[in-house]
């Protein structure tokens, strides 16, 4: 079965069970597949119990908004398995402008945050994946060094697929791979995280105060980390 928009439930009960060297997802007793018609082979039986569950929770009509853990699983077996080096390539490629090199040294106090969020992030960078990354004040482009690009792709690319699919969902809703990186290497926490890839807008928050969109705009990438890391640690126990 596929999670189609638009469908109405058409089963009632979902489970997960071993098959072969992986774990699926039953729907009254059938497999349940990708978008792609591709079977959903999982890494555990974990994960395929909380997507199990997702199935189980829906009502009437199947909503894929309310299904992270499906989405995730989907991802990985749709997009990463199936053309895997450009996905390495997309994801690698926010190295060359990563979020926590760009910084403003237009307010001695907000520079002051940077040196002690960012910086520690950058030196960790430097010191696991031998990758040290240059920094710049403001937003014109700078250009790195091929080696520490070179360094940060070839780790990339020694993530699983289902590993990936979290990596990607974090640096693109973060803009970052360094975060995504320490966030996968359990270096930081979700909230320092978060914190993090917010710097500049929680610095004009504490200032000028915040918005309803702007809350919301943090809840939401709280939000996006928690479940990737739910996901991460259910692929891998």
């Amino acid at each position: 079965m596929s999670s189609s928009l638009g469908l109405k439930r058409f089963y009632k009960t979902a489970s997960a069970e071993q098959q072969g060297d992986g774990y699926v997802v039953l729907l009254d007793g059938r497999v349940v597949k990708t978008p792609e018609q591709e079977p959903l082979l999982l890494p555990t039986m974990g994960l395929a119990k909380a997507v199990a569950a997702e199935w189980d929770a829906q009502g009437k009509e199947i909503k894929p908004s309310e299904m992270p853990m499906m989405t995730l699983a989907c991802t990985a077996v749709d997009w990463v398995g199936a053309a895997r080096p450009p996905v390495e390539e997309s994801i690698s490629a926010y190295a060359a402008h990563d979020l926590v090199c760009y910084w403003d040294a237009s307010d001695t106090e907000l520079l002051s945050k940077q040196k002690e969020v960012w910086q520690p992030l950058l030196d960790w960078t430097a010191l696991t994946f031998d990758a040290p990354l240059v920094t710049t004040s403001g937003l014109i482009s700078i250009d790195q060094p091929e080696d520490a690009l070179r360094a940060l792709h070839n780790t990339v690319c020694t993530f699983s697929n289902m590993e990936l699919a979290v990596l990607s969902a974090i640096v693109r809703t973060g803009g970052s791979l360094v975060i995504g990186l320490a966030l996968l290497h359990g270096h930081l926490n979700v909230e320092k995280a978060q914190q993090a890839v917010l710097l500049h807008e929680m610095f004009q928050i504490e200032r000028w105060g915040a918005d309803e969109e702007a809350e919301q705009r943090h809840v939401n990438i709280l939000t996006e980390f928690r479940t990737a890391m739910k996901f991460l640690t259910l692929s891998r126990d």
